[in-house]
């Protein structure tokens, strides 16, 4: 496992030969420096270090914070800084010299083309990351689109890679805020932000497709109390296995889980909270045919096509029992199935088979349940049609 920070170089200017330094402070460690990635290195000892700079950065003083010795080699590199002319091959002795660091140079990023530029070699770097690793980055200097585009990488790679690497810490050294604090500058961690993102993405997953992974994966990382974490994992099982029941017992007893959530220590998993309730008071029906037809909907926006026929199904011969057969139990498999020959006109019509006509509830919930190749070019127009079935099956139970 190696600890790998990325640090934006700003330009910088000299004053009486110098760059101004900055008393920087992180873990109650104090380093003054003009470089604050010599800082970080200092106080984490990284195993290497990618410094991503433009052509007028201020290589000449990180290779002097991080021990090169050339006097001739440093005054080239500051006259190549001043006319603007540093390059891969100018750095060269620098990587020779200092083989804990590695130098990309990056474009202003005036313009897509150049930010596209930008964004591959950030993510030449994401490849050299290995299985294991801790990666840090640095947003305090240089552009903030650059800052950004470390920013955005990272959460990219970290998505679309197969790797298991940790964004350990996001460095940011608040040199405005030294003049109330006695001169220092504190090193903050502002991690939470790619946290955030990740949350940001669960909830959207559950939002927009009924996807609860995403959020009991966080949840077991962010080591959330257990009973918060089964309320999560019950509810996502039920929802994967499109067990109906008991996603039914889940809203019948969901207002304990809920006051679970809401007693939660983490702040953002009681802003979910408000989520689960508006999932509860949508379902939250009294009638069996309702609850089934409404979690059919629900499924359906949430592109969750599959399940909504199972459920719209389920809710059609549930809705035929409660009209025909009140007194009967309407669970009960031959009471279901008697049912399904007597669903008012035209309902029938849409959900049972009829002649050649294949293109009914029935038939494309069966497919699907069991797997049938019978309407594998059909799949686009099962779609259309489940939306048409579920508006013409509203009035049905709004009877």
């Amino acid at each position: 496992m190696a600890k790998v920070l990325i640090s934006s170089l700003g330009t910088g200017s000299k004053r009486d030969g110098s760059y101004m330094k900055a008393n920087y402070e992180i873990n109650k460690q104090r380093y003054k420096t003009s470089f604050i990635a010599d800082a970080l290195n200092k106080n984490l000892d990284f195993d290497k270090i990618y410094l991503v700079g433009t052509k007028k950065s201020i290589w000449d003083e990180a290779y002097l914070a991080f021990g090169g010795e050339s006097d001739k080699y440093l005054e080239e590199l500051y006259e190549k800084k001043e006319l603007g002319e540093v390059t891969n091959d100018v750095l060269s002795e620098f990587r020779a010299t200092l083989p804990k660091l590695e130098t990309i140079i990056v474009k202003y990023g005036l313009n897509d083309d150049e930010l596209w530029d930008n964004f591959s070699e950030f993510l030449n770097i994401a490849k050299e990351i290995k299985d294991g690793d801790e990666l840090y980055l640095d947003i305090t200097h240089s552009f903030r689109s650059l800052a950004l585009m470390s920013f955005v990488m990272t959460q990219f790679a970290h998505t679309i890679s197969d790797k298991n690497f940790k964004i350990a810490g996001v460095f940011y050294g608040m040199f405005e805020y030294q003049g109330e604090n006695n001169g220092v500058t504190p090193i903050v961690d502002i991690k939470i932000l790619l946290e955030i993102q990740d949350w940001i993405k669960a909830i959207d997953a559950i939002k927009h497709y009924s996807d609860f992974n995403p959020l009991v994966a966080l949840l077991a990382e962010n080591h959330i109390e257990k009973e918060v974490q089964k309320t999560f994992i019950n509810l996502n099982n039920t929802i994967s296995l499109a067990n109906i029941a008991s996603i039914r017992q889940f809203i019948d007893t969901a207002s304990k889980k809920i006051r679970t959530i809401e007693s939660a220590e983490n702040k953002i998993v009681k802003l979910l909270a408000p989520e689960i309730f508006s999932l509860v008071e949508r379902l939250n029906k009294e009638k069996m045919s309702d609850f089934q037809y409404e979690l059919a909907l629900w499924f359906y926006e949430n592109k969750n096509y599959a399940l909504s026929y199972m459920a719209l199904g389920e809710a059609i011969v549930t809705k035929t029992c409660e009209l025909k057969s009140p007194d009967e139990n309407s669970e009960d498999k031959t009471v279901r199935e008697e049912a399904k020959r007597h669903i008012d006109h035209p309902y029938d019509k849409l959900y049972w088979q009829h002649g050649e006509d294949k293109d009914t509830v029935s038939e494309i919930r069966n497919n699907i349940a069991h797997q049938l190749n019978t309407r594998k070019d059909r799949v686009n127009q099962d779609i259309e049609r489940l939306r048409r079935f579920l508006d013409n099956f509203k009035p049905y139970f709004e009877e």
